[in-house]
């Protein structure tokens, strides 16, 4: 068996930046809070440094200043750490960006637990139910390259305000790039089996995959849903 190859979701990010803006998406903007080597918008800057702005540690002010450019047409997307810009930015994100309804993207990276080497401080687990919570806000947690890459498309085609949030460490890339269609706010079924449904988001769909290969060795026939879209919910 081949090795699996892994990718961390954020390079994904930082890489499908360059490639809309190689593929004519003039209006594309990227913000960060002086974190670009680690949300991998570095690799963005590299290409285009003229339209990539490092606001500081800065998060409020980066969000008002997305805000700014969205009502002159451009997609901005704003980076840095889950814990960052949807804590500190929480307020700027509710009331200059969604409120108004305005076009910005919010590329989070290194949310939840597995952040394990920056600490509890950085390990940002409420930021789905910060987001969720404001009226109008698309959000997204891709499992993989393949899905997190389509995420970040589907993001700038859409109009409105999105978070998407990507994970730190390396993670398997188990869809088929050729075969896979991303649609937002629409669940994918991964196994079939009637015994137990495992739901799962981002970086912990793949441990649904391996733990119901486990199930599966014990005759217990697992279900499991990657539900990439938190918002709108795919209730069916």
């Amino acid at each position: 068996m081949a090795d699996i190859k892994k990718i961390a979701t954020r390079v994904s990010y930082g890489n499908t930046l360059v490639e809309l803006a190689q593929q004519g998406a003039d209006n594309l903007v990227v913000f960060d809070a002086d974190l670009a080597a680690a949300t991998k918008t570095e690799i963005f800057r590299k290409e285009y440094p003229d339209r990539h702005f490092d606001c500081g540690i800065a998060e409020q002010n980066m969000v008002g200043v997305a805000a700014g450019m969205a009502t002159m047409g451009f997609v901005p997307f704003v980076s840095s750490f889950a814990m960052f810009v949807a804590g500190r930015g929480f307020e700027q994100i509710r009331n200059s960006v969604a409120y108004p309804r305005l076009n910005v993207k919010i590329g989070a990276t290194h949310g939840g637990i597995s952040v394990g080497e920056d600490g509890a401080s950085h390990q940002c687990c409420e930021d789905f139910a910060l987001m969720r919570s404001i009226p109008g806000m698309t959000v997204i947690c891709p499992a993989d390259d393949v899905e997190a890459r389509a995420a970040v498309r589907a993001a700038y085609e859409m109009q409105g305000p999105v978070y998407l949030r990507f994970g730190r460490l390396a993670v398997p890339v188990f869809h088929d790039e050729a075969n896979y269609h991303f649609e937002l706010g629409k669940g994918e079924q991964i196994t079939e089996g009637d015994d137990i449904a495992i739901v799962a988001t981002g970086l912990m769909v793949n441990e649904a995959r391996i733990a119901a290969e486990q199930l599966a060795a014990e005759g217990i026939h697992a279900r499991v849903i990657n539900i990439h879209t938190i918002k709108p919910l795919d209730e069916e």
